[in-house]
Order: structure tokens, then sequence, then C-alpha cells
């Protein structure tokens, strides 16, 4: 009999639906109550089990199958069988794709001699796995000097069949060329040629290589007030120097760095008779302007607020200026910067201007300050270092009552401050991945003589499903050298209390004090906190935490002064912009001089 079917289309298609459904009320009317519970329950089940599955796919098969995953009802044993047979197709592309090409997959129906759930058996027959014994690298194209072996491009082999291994191996050979001067490289097909009797197969990969090229200049298309000579100037090759994929990504991540752009597409053009491939820059300018703001709340600095302005590609090579305003009731500051890329170095200048007022308990000062350095990311811009020099003037008074009879002090400074930052964290507001850690020193001569350094860290871990837990942690280190605790300007000892230090405590008051509870500060200070957070709603967090610091007089953190510990809770609420931050937190050791309990209110996670 012929696999062929025949089929007909019915002239009226409403008329066979109706007496379809005429038929089936027939006969589930003429079924016995038990005939009609039986063929439910065939419906409704049925088991599944796998036989003769290799170790290296045990548990993998079932993530493929149909019938394992979906447990749907098939109403006919047709139904079930026809699910089967597509599991098998798919267990047969598996048994390929591991590497067992002599498999084969079938299967088999039992039904239950009760009556109950019928159980679909399929049966593994593997064989066994096969070897690759050679690697053929064929051109579908024409081109001189191109490698001709694995062994070539540095490539090492084991001999594992599977397709994983083979796609990677394919890949490598393709980022070769491209890496070596073919631009338009890419992958044709890949098969494995079987010899069924031994057991081994040779690879087969096919590529096309096109012409091997040189780098040509840079051609930029879609600016609109940025100066192309800009962009090439970035290029990370010298021009007729042999064509390098990576090259190209490298210039195409310099662009993206200089943040003026909201598209980057970076391509090597058709290689000339020359043997010269331009690279064609497509590139979309980002708006100019951006405007933001921010307010938080402590009850130990009252209510603050953060207002900015933001132009960029000021002069059509890159340079972003920024206006920054900011405000609580314990200081007031004003600044203005001008960044430009410098592309030579993969690095960029630096200007800055910037006013503070402050008015604590332990002083009231009022500071200018003008610095100008460069800066230059490394490995992948995790790493950055910065180099300034900088003047500052302040006009300090001690507002203690110790000291009401002083006059003001003015003071100037010329400082070089140095830095080295590391940063692999994912997020500015809220990170969940990565490290961050910095350590800076700060020369400064004028008024004084001293050298200030500071070094600081923070990370998390997580636990549990979708990051339930998370344990968070920062630490910081502060120093000065070379000068007297007294001679050391108010405004440049280390204070610790606060949102952003000790919380519990107020602004700078987890420290010594002085007759009439002022806050003394330090030459050198050590902080750190631990906070635990569990999330309990999608975009609800609880956290608990500890924070702990110390200041002290003497140049360099003596851990065992006496430490000011504070205690609380909080929530985090996950909006559009942000997690915006509750947190309440008590001193553990409480002074007469200390509140019961202080009170945060920000955008951000605290580390």
């Amino acid at each position: 009999m012929s696999d062929t079917m025949l089929r007909f289309q019915p002239r009226n298609p409403r008329r066979l639906r109706t007496l379809r459904q005429l038929a089936a009320l027939f006969l589930l009317s003429a079924a016995s109550p038990a005939a009609l519970a039986a063929q439910d329950a065939h419906d409704r089940s049925y088991e599944t089990s796998i036989e003769g599955v290799p170790d290296e796919l045990e548990g993998k098969l079932e993530l493929i199958s149909e019938l394992v995953k979906n447990n749907r009802n098939y109403p006919t044993s047709a139904a079930l069988r026809r699910a089967a047979r597509r599991d098998v197709d798919a267990f047969n592309d598996a048994l390929q794709a591991a590497g067992y090409y002599a498999g084969s997959a079938d299967f088999e129906l039992v039904p239950d001699e009760n009556g109950g759930e019928p159980e679909v058996v399929f049966k593994i027959n593997a064989g066994e796995k096969f070897k690759i014994t050679g690697y053929n690298i064929l051109y579908r194209d024409e081109a001189e000097g191109r490698p001709q072996t694995l062994e070539e491009a540095n490539i090492k082999t084991d001999g594992q069949s599977d397709g994983a291994t083979l796609q990677e191996q394919q890949q490598k050979f393709v980022t070769y060329l491209l890496n070596n001067g073919y631009p338009n490289a890419k992958i044709v097909t890949r098969r494995a040629l079987a010899e069924f009797d031994k057991a081994e197969a040779e690879a087969v990969f096919v590529f096309e290589s096109g012409p091997r090229a040189k780098f040509g200049k840079p051609v930029i298309d879609g600016v609109e007030t940025t100066d192309p000579s800009f962009i090439s100037r970035m290029k990370t090759w010298e021009e007729g120097e042999e064509f390098d994929r990576q090259k190209m990504i490298d210039y195409a991540d310099r662009i993206r760095k200089t943040g003026i752009f909201s598209s980057v597409q970076v391509r090597a053009g058709e290689t000339n008779e020359d043997g010269v491939a331009p690279i064609i820059v497509d590139v979309q300018e980002r708006k100019r302007h951006t405007i933001g703001v921010g307010v938080s709340y402590s009850t130990a600095e009252g209510p603050g607020g953060r207002v900015f302005f933001e132009h960029r590609n000021i002069f059509g090579n890159g340079e972003i200026g920024r206006v920054e305003l900011r405000g609580t009731q314990v200081e007031q500051s004003a600044k203005v910067s001008l960044t430009r890329p410098w592309p030579k170095i993969d690095g960029e200048v630096f200007a800055n201007g910037a006013f503070s007022n402050e008015t604590t308990d332990a002083f009231d000062a009022r500071s200018f300050e003008v610095s100008g350095g460069l800066s230059k990311r490394w490995l992948n811009d995790n790493l950055e270092t910065r180099g300034a020099v900088a003047f500052e003037t302040t006009r300090i008074r001690n507002t203690s009552l110790d000291a009401r009879t002083n006059q003001d002090e003015r003071n100037y400074f010329v400082s070089t401050p140095l830095t080295v930052i590391w940063d692999s964290e994912d997020d500015l507001l809220n990170p969940q991945k990565g490290f961050r850690a910095s350590f800076n020193v700060t020369p400064y001569a004028g008024s004084d003589y001293f050298t200030q350094s500071e070094l600081a860290a923070r990370s998390r871990v997580h636990f549990g499903e979708d990051d339930l837990v998370t344990l968070a942690a920062r630490m910081a280190l502060g120093a000065t050298f070379g000068s007297s605790f007294t001679n050391l300007p108010l405004n440049k000892r280390f204070f610790a209390g606060g949102g952003g230090s000790v919380r519990g405590y107020g602004f700078q008051e987890a420290g010594p004090l002085d007759s009439e509870g002022d806050p003394l500060g330090g030459r050198s200070k050590v902080e750190g906190a631990f906070e635990t957070r569990v999330k309990v709603m999608n975009n609800i967090q609880v956290a608990g935490f500890v924070d702990a610091g110390s200041v002290s007089p003497d140049s360099v953190p003596d851990f065992t002064d006496e430490y000011f510990i504070g205690v609380g809770g909080g929530l985090r609420y996950f909006s559009p912009v942000g997690p915006i931050r509750l947190d309440v937190a008590f001193p553990l050791d409480k002074r007469e001089t200390d509140r019961g309990f202080q009170i945060y209110i920000a955008l951000g996670q605290p580390f």
C-alpha cells in the first residue's frame, strides 16, 4: 500500500463541522459512564521513560522532550504517537550534536494492563561516540596566503566530536582570519564525514575569506556637530597596517566612551585594488543637553537637593561641560567641570572649579578650588588612574564654644592628588555585580605641609534563587602625615558619622567631642559597614545593617581606639529611576549629646 495520503476539501466546511459535532454528541450519549471515565482518564495523563541514555546526556534529553516537558492532553493514541515521533526526531538530532553519529532513538507505547495511564518508553541506542581524526579546511573563494590547518591558527584540538566543540573551533578559526588581514572572512558551513565501522569522523570547515587587506582611512558618516577629524584621530591603527578586527573593535569602543553618541557602528569597507579597506564609521549623536535633579533627607543633615546641567560636544571634539549644585543644611556647593577626550592616549583631560560653604558643629568654612589634570582607563575600563594639580583657598572659623574668641583664618594650598580606582560594578545606583576600590594620595603645600591618603572598598555577594539575599560590605581608611593634630586645618581633618559614614550618629559626630559636645575630628579614620538585604517582593527589599567607625588624632589609624557603632534597618523600593532607600539607625552606645535615632532617605543603595 502506498504511503501517499489522499486528501479532499469538502465543499461546505461548516456542514462538515456540524456533522462531526452531532457524531461526537451521539457517541458520548451512547457511551456508558464507566467508558467515559476511562476515556477521560486516558485524555488527561500518560507516563514517560527514557532508556539507554549515555551518561553525558543524562537529564538533557528530558529538557528537549515535548512529552516530558508539557504533560498536555492527548485525546487519542495516534496523537500521543505523533508527539512521541517528534521527540524521537529531536533525540536523534541531539545524539548527532553530541557526537553519536551512528546513534538512533525509537519509542514504544505500552498500555497499562489495568486500563490506567499508558507509558511512552523511549529507547536510545547511542552506540559508540565518534572521535574526530582529521580537520579539513576548505575555502569557497580564491585568495593567497591563507592558513590551511587549525594548527596554523594556533587552535588546539582534542578529537571531541560534539557540535559545540566543532562550532567553537570553527569560530576561533574565522576570528583568526578576521584578526590577521581578512576583514570579510565568514563561516559558510560545517559538516562531519563519518566512518561508521571505525567510529571515526573528519570535520570539514568551509569558509569565505575574501581578499587580504590593510587598514585604510576612517570614513565618517552621520555627524552633525562633531568634527570628523576628532573621530578619525581616535583610530587604533596606522594606515597601511595589516587589518586586525580587534583593533577595529577597540576603535569602536573608544568612540562609544566619549559619551556623545547614541549609536556607533564600525565595519570594514570593500577592499580596493591596492589591498586597502576603508573603515566605515556610522554614528548617531546624542541629544547635547541633560538636566538632572535629586533629593534626600536625613535627621543628621536635614533636607538635601542636587541639580546638574550637562552640555555635550561643546566645540565638536567630544568636550563635556557640567554644572552641578548641591545643598543640605550643613553644606552647599557649586561645581563647574570641563572634560575633553585625549584620543592619543585613550584618556581625557579635565578642568574643575568649585565653591563650597560648610556650616557644621565643628567649623564654618568657605572654600574655592580650581584644578586640572589627566585621567586614563586601563584593563577594559575597569582600572582608572587620575593625576591633577589643584589650588585652593579656605576661610575657616572654629565654631566650638571653646574657641569663640578665635578669628577667621585664611589658608592657601597647592596639591597634587593622585588616584587609582578599580571599578567593575555594573550599576551606579544599584550595583549587583563587581567590586569597587580606590586609593588616593594628596600632598599639600602652602599654609602647611602634609600628605593625606585614603583607601576605600566595597562589594557584595548574593544567595538563593533570583539573588534572594544580598550581603554587602564596605570599608574606608584615612591617614595624615607631616602635620600635627593642632596645626591641621579643621576642614582637612577626618570625621565620621552621617548617612554616608556611620549611620545612627549625627553628621561628623561618630568620634571624640570637646567639652561642649562639638566634633573634634582627627588625623586618621577607620570605617566599616555590613548590610544584609532580603527581597520580600519583586520591587521591595528589606535591610538590616551594622556600621562602625572611629577617628583618631594619630597620623595612622589605631585599630584599638573606641569604635562608634550604629545598627538599624530599612526598606528599598525599586523604582524606574533606581532604588529609593529609607533607613532608620540607632547608636549602640548612646551619649548624652546623641539623638536616639537617625532617619535617612535617599536614592540608591548606600554601597
